[in-house]
């Protein structure tokens, strides 16, 4: 085991490194398809296996990724989301 000190700011630049997952890399871009003043919209079925929260969920995480602000909205089955 070694023991070393960073500043905090190399520290909140390490990253891990896997590579993304397709699920990822498709939400990350459908934030960089987002025509600026545009609200995007998601409609969840059954058939698609997943929760509308897991969408909004997934959306923020992608924001995060791109360091975009975003805001959302789920309605029911539909997830709403935008630049801020």
């Amino acid at each position: 085991m070694k023991l070393e000190f960073i500043t905090q700011e190399e520290a909140e630049n390490i990253k891990r490194k896997m590579p993304k997952s397709k699920t990822m890399l498709e939400f990350e871009d459908y934030l960089k398809q987002l025509p600026d003043g545009q609200v995007g919209k998601i409609e969840v079925t059954q058939k698609d296996g997943i929760k509308p929260q897991t969408v909004r969920s997934r959306l923020v995480r992608a924001s995060k990724n791109l360091n975009l602000d975003i805001q959302t909205k789920r309605i029911a089955n539909t997830v709403l989301f935008w630049r801020t």
